[in-house]
């Protein structure tokens, strides 16, 4: 049965620092203000590209995303090995291309299930995989952007899928201001759309993100650029003189890397310090 679109939750949101606020409302461009977004552990609290991954392996078991005789053909100790590994980018390619065969609403409707859930955690070969949800305070920074005129993008190593739902129903960006891992479609004689195991380039993992942005967001380079992972350090980099950095990584190796890679041309704010966006980062 498909699941009802999802909503987004406004209220109960924490006050943005007012410094921060200060400095969000002191940016300028010539032209289009822009922002550029990571989703997972950025937007978001936790991760939707694994929490789908475990919720179809899930499904699998019981048989139930059997498609012509394929089944998904990656494990999560698989994933979790090369995550491990420091195999971060293969892996991240990876859970989207063992989505082959696996209908596109099928995908759509999983996250709209994991995205509405008060459950904290879904169950998996022995583990508690974290479910996926915006969190508070970049809700509400998301709202400042919005009301000071910013056009916000969100470029994730998640399936394209999950992605766009989320920009479009619980953050309000757009379908079209979000990106992810996106697979080549083919449409069986029922006209149902299914994924195969090819991925369009660029595909936004590490470099791929800051090539994704430049061919098909603006050659312009934004005012602000948050993330919370080395792979993100490519999109963090490309913010423009006088711009933000937001981290919300751990305050540790890669935040100082992160400030020698941006130097003094752009402020570099780690946001757990300011008391704001206090989600854990992997």
């Amino acid at each position: 049965m498909k699941i009802l679109p999802g909503f987004r939750h406004k209220k109960n949101s924490p006050r943005i620092p007012v410094e921060l606020s200060k400095k969000i409302r002191g940016l300028s461009a010539d032209g289009i203000k822009r922002a550029v977004f990571d989703l997972d552990n950025t937007i978001l609290n936790g991760d939707i590209g694994e929490a789908l991954f475990c919720r179809l392996k899930n499904l699998e078991m019981q048989e139930s995303v059997r498609v012509d005789g394929n089944l998904i053909n990656l494990s999560w100790k698989d994933y979790k090995g090369m995550i491990a590994n420091g195999e971060k980018e293969k892996a991240y390619r990876r859970i989207t291309e063992c989505m082959e065969y696996i209908p596109e609403i099928l995908i759509a409707d999983l996250t709209r299930e994991l995205m509405n859930s008060d459950f904290r955690h879904i169950e998996h070969s022995g583990e508690k995989i974290p479910i996926p949800h915006i969190d508070p305070g970049m809700n509400s920074l998301i709202n400042l952007l919005i009301n000071e005129k910013f056009e916000i993008h969100v470029i994730s190593a998640s399936n394209s899928i999950s992605v766009k739902v989320i920009a479009d129903e619980y953050l309000e960006l757009g379908r079209e201001k979000a990106f992810g891992i996106e697979s080549e479609r083919y449409k069986d004689e029922n006209g149902r759309e299914f994924l195969t195991r090819v991925l369009k380039g660029p595909v936004p993992v590490n470099n791929g993100k800051a090539d994704l942005y430049r061919a098909l967001i603006s050659e312009d380079m934004p005012l602000m650029t948050a993330g919370d992972s080395d792979l993100d350090f490519p999109m963090l980099d490309l913010v423009c003189d006088g711009g933000i950095v937001l981290w919300r990584g751990d305050k540790g190796i890669m935040f100082e890397k992160l400030k020698n890679l941006i130097g003094e041309r752009a402020e570099v704010i780690f946001l757990a310090e300011i008391g704001f966006g206090q989600g854990a980062a992997k």
